[in-house]
């Protein structure tokens, strides 16, 4: 290959290359900083989630105090706990049923607990077996330390909001009232509204049963919180942690945080926007892809000047003087290009020609 060839062919691959490799970084660099924005938008669900929880769990005491706090309720309470003989030494459970069903506005659930935190009366459906009611933290904290409780509990697969107030007569511990309210789809869509970004909560299914399909999300999104369950709802860092859900033809990232609850795992997971798996570029790119295809088109036409005005005149003067070494006394190189291919066709023609 002649010199001048391989000089033209090298520089348009070098060229080439360094573009290549400076559209690969960028593209990377792109990417990280949008995957960067995107984790932090995700990152704001789970303050909202915090904020609107402990909103509603407000609104729960505020509920529950009005019948925890009336003295009313709580002699009546106290009276029907005496066993009565007429029962068999039961306490009277229906009438305080009867009445928690009657008092019960602005939540699910509503039960009696005796000073021992032993399920009395219920209204409405709680699943929870009584030894884990009894046994609960919230529940053990509100007696022994005889002030109100609210957390989160994990029932069956069912989000709850819990309130745990002790029903308090002359400062004695006469009983123990236990409010919850369902957790339902629209707690989702409030936080997916204000955090702008979609969101579902994810609960530990009960054995034998099948998580409950997310709302609101892409059935191939639901489909893949589905099937990675347990290692979303295996996220221990209070912080949470970014996930990537991908169906092989679509992205999404994904940052789950932990929720903090009694009975069993749960999750909030809010689903950032589809980063266009199929392989087309982010719009953020291209500016800078152009920059770089400019100055890859610069670089080539340098190459190829510095080809034309130096490196091909150099081999034309190459092959007249391997013609002049075989003997050829008439030949004159007659070639243009820069200042210093210039000089060097002159004083080569005076060698040629010292006579002229």
């Amino acid at each position: 290959m002649k010199p001048a060839t391989q000089f033209l062919l090298l520089g348009v691959a070098a060229v080439a290359l360094l573009a290549t490799a400076a559209a690969a970084v960028t593209l990377r660099q792109v990417d990280h900083r949008a995957q960067a924005r995107v984790l932090d938008q995700l990152q704001v669900a789970a303050t909202v989630e915090r904020e609107l929880q402990t909103s509603r769990l407000v609104e729960l005491q505020l509920r529950a105090e009005l019948l925890a706090q009336d003295p009313a309720f709580v002699d009546y309470v106290a009276q029907s706990l005496i066993p009565n003989p007429q029962l068999g030494g039961a306490v009277d459970s229906a009438s305080i049923s009867d009445l928690l069903k009657e008092r019960r506005h602005g939540y699910d659930i509503a039960a009696v607990l005796d000073p021992q935190g032993k399920p009395v009366a219920m209204s409405g459906i709680l699943l929870k077996d009584h030894d884990g009611i009894r046994g609960d933290p919230l529940v053990t904290s509100a007696i022994s330390l005889l002030k109100p409780q609210q957390g989160v509990w994990v029932d069956h697969g069912q989000l709850l909001w819990v309130a745990v107030n002790p029903l308090l007569r002359g400062g004695v511990l006469q009983g123990v009232l236990l409010t919850a309210s369902h957790v339902d789809d629209t707690f989702a869509i409030a936080v997916s509204r204000i955090a702008r970004t979609d969101v579902a909560v994810l609960v530990q299914p009960t054995p034998g049963s099948e998580p409950a399909p997310s709302s609101g999300l892409d059935s191939w999104v639901g489909q893949e919180l589905s099937a990675q369950l347990p290692a979303v709802l295996g996220v221990t860092a209070a912080a949470g942690k970014a996930v990537q859900l991908t169906d092989g033809q679509r992205k999404v990232s994904a940052w789950v945080t932990p929720l903090k609850t009694s009975g069993a795992q749960a999750a909030l997971v809010a689903i950032g926007p589809d980063e266009q798996a199929d392989g087309r570029i982010d719009t953020a790119a291209l500016p800078l892809l152009l920059g770089i295809g400019g100055f890859g088109v610069c670089a080539v036409l340098l190459v190829l000047l510095q080809w034309w005005r130096t490196w091909l005149p150099l081999q034309r003067m190459l092959e007249v003087i391997q013609l002049a070494s075989h003997g050829d006394q008439h030949l004159t190189i007659r070639v243009n290009g820069s200042p210093i291919v210039r000089r060097l066709r002159d004083g080569i023609n005076r060698l040629l020609h010292p006579s002229a």
